[in-house]
């Protein structure tokens, strides 16, 4: 018995030495692979030609009423914005631009309709701009060159800036461009809009802001573009300066700088002092406008005169009297509403 007991006990350290005799294999923990994320390359070609612009200003605000907070000039247009749709309509008053839902496409396209014989035209939707949704129409006073927000293809992220040009032989835009960096971005960039008369520029984005919120940024516009020459900075500075990452970097010149916010403070004030007393002369500003669009109808009718054939001429006589008759008659009603405004002005004080 003991010898078995022996046997059993040598047999198991026997067992035992070779167990411990071998090398133990070494589990090697599976390392989680990283993504690496592929830059669109169309960014580095933007980075390299990122204009050269001087922001001077800049304010966070809502995003569901930033418009409002723009003190664009009556010279440059009015800009309006309902449910996060922009609207834009020129200084005269005779042609808008809305963007609207369009449930069949689940997109925004922009319409334009046109103030004629005391109405707004049926909209129709902008030929030329692709089918992406597009929103915040600004056109300038050229009536020709016109700004956008749209996603799609041709965007970097989101909305992006896009700017395109009527072409009168067509009757429509001609194919839309991404105007590039800083005011086009990964984020969301939703208006670009120039007041010529005050040289001052206005450009809302959401980019670093919080859910809810955006960023307007006021910029001196650039007569011809400027681009900053690329090879001169290193690649974080130029990001940066694509970012707008901070407005001072842009204070390439001090006294231009105060100058433009001169006139910043200058256009706030008089657009506060139109909202003051535009709640009183509604019925005066729609009479003057009424007026403008029949004098420009008059000054079209006249130019075509001159080229129309002799049947042509003989309806334009007609039109161009009638015309003349409503502007005259029109023109009194307008002095007699600025005596009634004055009149109750005087009163008042």
């Amino acid at each position: 018995m003991k010898r078995y007991v022996m046997l059993l006990m040598g047999l198991f350290l026997l067992t035992t030495a070779t167990q411990a005799g071998r090398p133990r294999k070494v589990v090697k923990k599976k390392t989680a692979k990283k993504e690496v994320k592929v830059e669109d390359p169309r960014i580095q070609q933007m980075l390299a030609a990122t204009q050269k612009v001087m922001f001077i200003d800049s304010m966070v605000v809502d995003k569901r009423h930033f418009i409002s907070r723009i003190p664009l000039s009556a010279d440059a247009g009015l800009l309006e914005q309902t449910d996060s749709l922009g609207q834009f309509t020129n200084e005269l008053k005779d042609h808008r631009l809305t963007a609207y839902f369009d449930k069949k496409d689940s997109c925004i396209h922009i319409a334009q309709s046109d103030y004629i014989a005391n109405q707004w035209t049926a909209p129709v939707r902008v030929g030329g701009i692709s089918d992406s949704s597009a929103n915040y129409p600004f056109l300038m006073p050229d009536g020709v060159t016109f700004y956008f927000a749209q996603k799609g293809e041709q965007s970097i992220g989101g909305y992006d800036i896009f700017v395109t040009r009527y072409d009168p032989e067509t009757g429509s835009f001609l194919k839309a461009e991404n105007i590039g960096m800083p005011f086009s971005s990964t984020a969301n960039d939703y208006l670009y809009a120039i007041d010529e008369v005050n040289n001052l520029g206005y450009f809302v984005t959401d980019r670093r802001q919080p859910a809810g919120k955006v960023c307007i940024y006021v910029f001196i516009p650039n007569e011809t573009r400027k681009s900053y020459q690329s090879e001169a900075y290193s690649d974080a500075q130029m990001r940066a300066l694509a970012d707008i990452s901070r407005i001072a970097d842009t204070w390439t010149d001090k006294a231009t700088r105060q100058q433009a916010l001169a006139r910043l403070n200058e256009v706030k004030a008089k657009t506060t002092q139109l909202q003051a007393k535009k709640g009183g002369s509604s019925e005066l500003d729609n009479l003057r406008h009424q007026a403008a669009v029949l004098e420009k109808a008059l000054l079209l009718a006249r130019n075509y005169y001159a080229r129309a054939s002799k049947n042509d001429r003989q309806t334009l006589t007609q039109e161009i009297l009638t015309s003349e008759k409503e502007l005259e008659a029109l023109q009194l009603e307008i002095r007699r509403v600025e005596k009634e405004v004055h009149n109750k002005q005087y009163k008042s004080n």
